[in-house]
């Protein structure tokens, strides 16, 4: 077997020990406070054909039902440790995602976007700390998707063109309530909030519940029922292993750990 391109394997794995370190945290509160959680994308990926991380992945990913996702927001500030923050836009609104991440103080990341923006002599005006990513999910009836995904596109334009707080949020606020369905029916599908517009992210609710565990890095953490359709939908062939020239970080360009 061909060797992977050459990267910084050391500091790939202090930064996955830190967002593993983050993750222990938000699931000790889940566990607490009985908000549901899960694994997801690359993440839940690494859990199945890995137990841990893909080896060269520099992101973690976790899911919640919409409910859960704004319980974990409301109780998460007095419960974490001094050393992580919560961030969200209503934090810090120069912060352009409307998804919530789980900072560390104990190592810094900067995304491709974040140092173009350094590049052209601008601030990056947020915290930049490691991180992990809480997206929202919600329900709809099968097959509402082509619609849903439709409205996602146009409410995804309109925040980039008016990207204000203020008239964002009740405007999500409102399409979370128009279409999710909850989370104990029949012909329901698992779907990104509009909050993430990630259309390709569309699994049977049957395939998500009741949540199990995996092992991940030595722990346990919770994942869906049955992770085929999930990984699937994202992935296709998930089991088979990219290209060599693939496997490589792809988030984060400037990484300190302090």
């Amino acid at each position: 077997m061909q060797e992977a391109p050459v990267y910084n394997r050391e500091l790939v794995r202090k930064h996955q020990s830190l967002m593993l370190e983050i993750l222990k945290e938000v699931h000790w509160i889940c566990i607490e406070e009985g908000i549901r959680y899960w694994l997801d994308s690359g993440t839940l990926l690494g859990a199945v054909r890995h137990k841990g991380f893909i080896p060269w992945d520099d992101d973690l990913d976790i899911s919640m039902p919409l409910e859960d996702y704004y319980r974990f927001l409301q109780i998460a500030d007095n419960k974490i440790p001094e050393w992580l923050f919560i961030q969200t836009k209503s934090k810090e609104r120069s912060f352009k995602r409307y998804y919530a991440k789980v900072r560390s103080s104990k190592g810094r990341v900067l995304e491709e976007r974040e140092v173009k923006k350094i590049s052209r002599g601008k601030k990056v005006n947020y915290n930049t700390g490691i991180y992990i990513d809480i997206f929202p999910c919600i329900t709809i009836r099968d097959g509402e998707g082509d619609s849903y995904f439709r409205m996602m596109r146009a409410v995804d334009r309109v925040r980039k063109i008016a990207d204000v707080y203020a008239v964002i949020e009740p405007l999500f606020r409102w399409f979370e309530r128009r279409w999710h369905k909850g989370w104990d029916g029949e012909n329901l599908i698992v779907v990104r909030s509009v909050r993430f517009p990630e259309i390709n992210f569309c699994v049977p609710l049957s395939s998500l519940f009741p949540l199990k565990e995996y092992e991940f890095e030595g722990s346990k953490f919770l994942g869906p029922a049955n992770p085929d359709p999930y990984l699937r939908v994202l992935y296709g062939n998930y089991m088979e292993l990219p290209p060599v020239e693939e496997r490589k970080p792809s988030h984060g360009v400037y990484v300190e750990i302090f």
